[in-house]
């Protein structure tokens, strides 16, 4: 089986009908990293019926000024106890625990960042997740093979300015896929 040679890092992954009842079915992926070691990605479409402002409460963090109602989303199921914070990168942050993902984009994982934003002088614009999901090396690029995901490239607005119920086909839409048209069966040409 001849492995794909192109790294999905900072892509969509969108669940392809064949997923069926997986735990992944109807989901949107940002992949955040590929390499020798796995891959990691968070969720972008399930929210929690939770918001920020009762996450920063949970933890103990005060804050000073009204917390703009802002979803948090279930990332994944590994280290889901943990926040995962996909931002626009910002050159003079500096944040204790943060990973520059592209030109655009960093994953901060620190309290320092939820702290910052209980204040408002966190980023203006941020993704709140909870877990990741994670890929043993060389698991995502089989399931690429399987047809299990559909990749296309990121879209910013979809990140942080669509609204969850719809960020899966904004995403197909980016490379002209209607989701209501794919079929539950797979196949290689």
């Amino acid at each position: 089986m001849n492995k794909p040679n192109s790294n999905l890092k900072d892509n969509f992954l969108i669940s392809m009908p064949v997923l069926g009842e997986h735990k992944y079915q109807n989901t949107l992926i940002y992949i955040c990293h590929q390499g020798e070691y796995g891959s990691m990605g968070i969720i972008l479409n399930q929210e929690y019926d939770m918001d920020l402002a009762t996450m920063l409460q949970h933890l103990a963090i005060k804050t000073n000024h009204k917390i703009p109602n802002q979803a948090v989303y279930r990332g994944g199921d590994v280290q889901n106890d943990r926040g995962f914070i996909l931002h626009p990168h910002n050159p003079d942050d500096d944040w204790l625990s943060s990973y520059q993902v592209s030109e655009a984009l960093s994953l901060t994982s620190s309290v320092d960042i939820l702290e910052a934003m209980a204040i408002g002088d966190g980023p203006k614009t941020a993704h709140i997740a909870l877990g990741y999901i994670g890929w043993k090396p060389a698991e995502l690029e089989t399931e690429i093979i399987d047809n299990l995901w559909l990749n296309c490239p990121v879209n910013l607005d979809i990140i942080f300015n669509v609204a969850a119920a719809d960020k899966m086909q904004a995403a197909a839409s980016l490379i002209g896929v209607e989701l209501n048209a794919l079929t539950t069966h797979s196949g290689n040409a």
